[in-house]
């Protein structure tokens, strides 16, 4: 029987979602209050946390190329 190759994890997509519905709430609540600063500071978290969340992907994946067999990699 033939193997199927193996998909990539979807972990860096799941998180990158998560953390937009976030952000996308956590504007919505914040604009609410109609002030320039609150919208600005929303902006600034949630562009925070995007960033957060492509940096720990990259470096997840830089582990993950250095050693395959980590327990957060998954098949290759």
């Amino acid at each position: 029987m033939r193997e199927r190759p193996s998909l990539p994890p979807r972990r860096p997509l799941k998180g990158l979602g998560l953390a937009l519905v976030a952000s996308g709430l956590l504007a919505g609540c914040m604009s609410e209050t109609g002030s320039l600063e609150s919208a600005y500071a929303a902006n600034l978290a949630s562009e925070t946390a995007l960033n957060a969340q492509v940096m720990g992907d990259r470096a997840r994946d830089q582990r993950c190329d250095r050693d395959p067999g980590r327990g957060e990699c998954g098949r290759r």
